[in-house]
């Protein structure tokens, strides 16, 4: 095998890899939506009264990310957004 092939299969050895390692560790496609739902009542909830990245009401955004993300992260999401909900910091 030559020096090229063997850069060649390598570099397509780690895309693939890439690839299925995130694939395999998004979120599953209904528990997006219902998150998705979840944020968006949530933000909807407080109002003006918390900003930032968790705090928008674009249902697709949240879905997006979701899907980009596991599943633990979205569930520490949640879980400071009913946090702020319930009289704790944003």
């Amino acid at each position: 095998m030559t020096k090229l092939n063997r850069t060649i299969l390598i570099s397509v050895a780690a895309v693939m890899g890439a690839a299925f390692t995130s694939s395999a560790m998004a979120a599953p496609t209904q528990f997006c939506r219902n998150y998705a739902n979840i944020a968006v009542n949530q933000a909807q909830t407080l109002g003006l009264a918390c900003t930032g990245f968790r705090w928008h009401n674009w249902c697709d955004g949240h879905y997006e990310w979701c899907r980009s993300t596991s599943k633990g992260a979205t569930q520490s999401e949640t879980f400071v957004r009913k946090r702020a909900l319930f009289g704790g910091s944003c």
